[in-house]
This record gives structure tokens, C-alpha cells and sequence, in this order.
């Protein structure tokens, strides 16, 4: 088991006054653009986020991070299933990005420090969990 945990640093540029964001929409757009590279790993990409669910962030910010987690777990695996899940939970909302391959841990670990940022900059952080032979699931947690 592998596993690396980003710690939460104080920012300046964390605000609470962010226009809600419908996350299920935004997760449809992203996987719509990487619909040509999971094709041609012959993976797919499943978005398991309730259609209500909505989360008051920076949607630019959020859309950077959420998609190069998608493109990261699409590019650094071949023949798997990618599954994008948000839940809330009393300290704040988790967004999940899934990989049931075996490579992606390495992949993400290697080009991340711009995704750390901005996570960072929204008062989040990114927790790495990866399990041989079960895959890799990647959380960005954030204040709700």
C-alpha cells in the first residue's frame, strides 16, 4: 500500500463566496474532452456524482483540477474503468477520482505540484491512496 497525503497550508486566496458550482455538469463537460484519449487507451470514464450536487468553489479553479486528475488517470493507465464520485462528509466535500489500473500512482506523483497548488489556493488538500491490485483513488477535500 502506498499512500501520500498533501498537507492543508493556510492561503490567501481561499473564499467561502464562490458561486455554487453544479458539479455533476462541470465533470460531464470535462469527461466529454477526454472521451479521444480513453478511447485510445481503451478506457472509459463513469460520472458518479448526483446530478444535485453542488459545491461553492472557484469553477475554474475546481475544472484545472478535477480535469488534470481525469486526464492523469486516463494517460497513465491502459483498458481501465475511471470513476469521478463527490460525497460530503461532516468536515467538508470529497471529490474522488478512482483508477482501478496499477500505474497511476506513479503517473500522478510525478507532475502534481501545479495540482497541489491549486488546491492549496481553494483551502484544500489531495490525499493519494494506492492499493496494489485494487487501483488508485486520488481526494481532493475541501471546506463544504
Amino acid at each position: 500500500m502506498k499512500s501520500l497525503s498533501v498537507p492543508q497550508f493556510a492561503t490567501s486566496t481561499f473564499t467561502q463566496t464562490a458561486n455554487p458550482v453544479p458539479l455533476h455538469k462541470l465533470v460531464d463537460q470535462l469527461m466529454n474532452s477526454f472521451v479521444p484519449l480513453a478511447v485510445n487507451q481503451n478506457s472509459f470514464i463513469i460520472n458518479d456524482i448526483d446530478e444535485s450536487f453542488q459545491l461553492h468553489a472557484d469553477e475554474q479553479v475546481l475544472a484545472f483540477i478535477v480535469g488534470n486528475l481525469i486526464n492523469n488517470a486516463i494517460a497513465g493507465s491502459h483498458g481501465v474503468c475511471i470513476r469521478v464520485e463527490a460525497v460530503k462528509k461532516p468536515e467538508g466535500v470529497q471529490i474522488r477520482v478512482k483508477n482501478n489500473g496499477a500505474n497511476y500512482y506513479s503517473t500522478v506523483a510525478h507532475s502534481f505540484s501545479q495540482i497541489v497548488a491549486a488546491a492549496r489556493s481553494m483551502g484544500g488538500n489531495i490525499n493519494i491512496y494506492n492499493q496494489r491490485h485494487e487501483g488508485t483513488v486520488i481526494t481532493l477535500s475541501v471546506a463544504a
